[in-house]
């Protein structure tokens, strides 16, 4: 009577060579992590926007793209609840197959025999051999940003006008405190009450709204 040994035998514990895919980002190739780009135009005119490859929200374009799914090593431990034989060892057969109780038992995944490993070191060996295989065949991995970009479609931040924008919301808030004091002049009852209410704006408020003016 021929008698059929296989490498693992039901109950076993095996450990599974396999693979995941985690988020990564390449370095900036345009910015270089500074995540802005300066500008002076022909007319000399100084400009700063964010820089349109790596602080883009969304990028329709993936060979643009610096953010990509790479794969790293992953080991799973197993016991074996099943066995399935094949005697015929072809050039592109993994021989034996097993299922584990983790996964399903009758219906689940299936393992192929060379995928696992009586240790979780050479499991993980194996894994990491793996990921480095695929990482060096997957196109979207090893083809990335081969595109120029386009500055023309972002928007540009011209330096003068943000200075001009930010002397406005200071004369603003100057010219605020002003309203609050004129409107609390009208509504005073005499002339003692509009001599405190001066002398308050001074004390609270002019050091500051002074200050915001020569700042410019």
């Amino acid at each position: 009577m021929a008698t059929i040994e296989t490498k693992y035998s039901v109950g076993d514990v095996v450990y599974c060579a396999g693979t995941t895919t985690e988020r990564k980002q390449h370095d900036c190739p345009d910015c270089k992590g500074s995540r802005k780009w300066r500008a002076i135009s022909p007319a000399g005119k100084d400009y700063e926007f964010d820089c349109p490859r790596c602080s883009a929200s969304y990028n329709a374009d993936r060979d643009l793209m610096i953010e990509y799914s790479a794969y790293k090593p992953v080991v799973h431990r197993r016991t074996i609840g099943s066995i399935q034989i094949n005697t015929h060892r072809g050039s592109h057969d993994e021989g034996n197959r097993y299922m584990c109780i983790e996964t399903g038992v009758g219906s689940g995944t299936v393992y192929d025999e060379g995928r696992l490993f009586p240790s979780e070191d050479e499991a993980l060996e194996a894994a990491q051999v793996l990921a480095a295989s695929q990482n060096n065949t997957t196109d979207w991995i090893v083809k990335l940003y081969d595109k120029t970009l386009k500055v023309s479609d972002y928007q540009l931040d011209n330096a003068t006008l943000k200075l001009a924008k930010e002397h406005q919301a200071r004369s603003r808030s100057m010219l605020w405190n002003l309203a609050d004091l004129f409107s609390e002049i009208e509504n005073a009852a005499d002339k003692d009450e509009i001599i405190d209410l001066v002398d308050s704006y001074r004390q609270r408020d002019w050091a500051r709204d002074k200050a915001k003016t020569e700042t410019v």
